[in-house]
C-alpha cells in the first residue's frame, strides 16, 4: 500500500508525453502548446489611436487655447493618409492609423471644433499620448505564448490576431473503458431484485469528456475471469490509457487484477492508503497506462480526479497536472480514525468550504453538487470549525 503522494509520483514518473501533431486553432480550446508560438507580424502591426480625437504635434501645443487647423480624417481600415503638417489636426478615431508626423491624439473632450478650427484645451500633452505603438503588445518574432500554455479563448483570440490559424500540441489519448459487475443493469432494463443500473461508464465518460477526451471505447464484462481478461487485452491494444470500474477489490468474483496479471501487466501500485478509493491499482503494459479503479460511484470518482486526470494532463503537456489546491477554513468540525488520508465531497460557500452530507463511497448524490475535495492527510484528523484545510477545486 502507498500513501496519496507516492502514488501521485508514482503516476507521473510512469507517465509519458505523447507525440505532437498539428492542431487547428479552432479545435484547440483547452489544449496545450507543445511547441513555443512565434509570432509572424507585430501587434499592433501599426500606429494606432486608442482614443476617438484628433491626431497633432504635440510640440505644437504651448498652452491651453492653442487652435490649429483640421485638415483631415482617419478612420479605422484606412490607408491613403496624408502627411501632418505643423499647425494642423487630423480627426481620428478609436483603432485608427496615427498619419505620418502626428506625435499625439488628444481626445475629442479636451477639444473645441468651430468652423474647421480645433482649439485644444488641453496643455502639455506628452509625446505619444493616446497612441498605441506598433509591437507595443507583441513584437514580430518573439515568443507570444510558450510551449506548456494552455489555450484559452483569450490565446485563441490572441493568436487569430495575428493571423494563425494552427498550433502544434500533443496528441489526445485514447481511452479505454472497462466496466464489470454481473449485478449491473443497462438503460432500459427493466428493475430487477439484486441489480442496481450501471452508471459509472456514464460518469467516468462524461468526466473523460470534459477533460478533452475525444476518442472514448467502452466494454462490459461479466464476472468472470475469461471475459475480464479478453476484454481487458482488447482494450489495451487499442488505447493508450485504460481504465476498468469495479472489480479490484478482494472478493470472490473480482477478476480485474488477476486478468492484468495474466497478460503480463506490470503492477506498479495497488492499494492506496486512503478513503474512499483505497483498493486502486495502477500498472502499465507495452507502454500503456492502466488504472483499475473501485467499483463505487463516489471511490471512483475521486480515483479519477486525483490520478487519471493528472496523468492525462501530463500525457498531453500540462506542466503542473494537478487539481488546484486552496487553502480555505472549513464551515463545520469533523473527525476521523484509522491510518488513511480522507477525501471529502464538498462544495465552496463564499469564503469557506462545507463538506457535504453523504459521504459513504456508494453516494454518489453529494458529487452531483460537490464544487471541490478536502483533502484531510491522516495526521489532521480532528479540526474545527474555521480551521484551514487543504481544497481541491473540481474542473467545471
Amino acid at each position: 500500500m502507498v500513501t496519496v503522494n507516492e502514488a501521485k509520483q508514482l503516476i507521473i514518473a510512469n507517465t509519458q508525453l505523447l507525440e505532437k501533431q498539428k492542431c487547428a486553432l479552432d479545435e484547440a480550446l483547452g489544449r496545450v502548446l507543445a511547441e513555443d508560438v512565434i509570432a509572424p507580424i507585430s501587434l499592433p502591426p501599426f500606429r494606432q489611436s486608442s482614443m476617438d480625437g484628433y491626431a497633432i504635434i504635440h510640440t505644437d501645443i504651448t498652452q491651453k487655447g492653442t487652435p490649429l487647423t483640421i485638415s483631415g480624417e482617419s478612420k479605422a481600415g484606412q490607408a491613403d493618409l496624408p502627411e501632418l503638417k505643423p499647425g494642423s489636426t487630423i480627426r481620428i478615431f478609436t483603432g485608427a492609423p496615427v498619419p505620418v508626423g502626428a506625435t499625439a491624439v488628444v481626445m475629442q473632450e479636451n477639444t473645441a471644433r468651430e468652423n474647421g478650427t480645433l482649439t485644444i484645451n488641453e496643455y502639455p500633452i506628452p509625446d505619444g499620448k493616446n497612441i498605441r505603438r506598433v509591437g507595443q503588445q507583441i513584437r514580430e518574432g518573439a515568443v507570444a505564448l510558450g510551449a506548456g500554455s494552455l489555450v484559452s479563448p483569450g490565446a485563441i483570440g490572441f493568436l487569430k490576431g495575428m493571423n494563425m490559424n494552427e498550433v502544434i500540441v500533443h496528441r489526445k489519448p485514447k481511452i479505454g473503458l472497462l466496466v464489470t459487475g454481473d449485478e449491473l443493469l443497462k438503460a432500459g432494463d427493466a428493475l430487477v431484485p439484486g441489480k442496481i443500473y450501471e452508471s459509472n461508464s456514464a460518469m467516468l465518460a462524461a468526466a473523460l469528456t470534459n477533460a478533452g477526451a475525444s476518442e472514448i471505447e467502452v466494454k462490459y464484462a461479466a464476472d468472470d475471469f475469461a471475459a475480464t481478461a479478453e476484454a481487458l487485452a482488447a482494450l489495451i491494444r487499442d488505447n493508450d490509457v485504460v481504465l476498468a470500474s469495479g472489480g479490484i477489490s478482494v472478493g470472490d468474483y473480482d477478476f480485474v487484477g488477476t486478468a492484468l496479471e495474466s497478460l503480463g501487466a506490470e503492477t506498479i501500485f495497488y492499494k492506496v492508503r486512503q478513503k474512499p478509493g483505497k483498493p486502486l491499482l495502477f500498472g502499465k503494459k507495452d507502454g500503456k497506462l492502466i488504472f483499475a479503479l473501485p467499483g463505487n460511484p463516489a471511490s471512483s470518482l475521486v480515483c479519477y480526479y486525483e490520478y487519471v486526470l493528472p496523468a492525462l494532463r501530463r500525457m498531453t503537456g500540462w506542466s503542473d497536472p494537478f487539481l488546484r489546491a486552496l487553502q480555505l477554513p472549513v464551515r463545520y468540525g469533523y473527525s476521523f480514525d484509522g491510518e488513511r488520508d480522507e477525501f471529502l465531497k464538498a462544495k465552496i460557500e463564499g469564503s469557506e468550504v462545507v463538506q457535504l452530507d453523504g459521504q459513504e463511497s456508494f453516494v454518489i448524490g453529494s458529487f452531483a453538487v460537490a464544487d471541490a475535495l478536502i483533502y484531510l492527510p491522516v495526521h489532521q484528523n480532528k479540526i474545527e470549525a474555521g480551521e484551514l484545510v487543504e481544497v481541491h477545486l473540481l474542473p467545471v
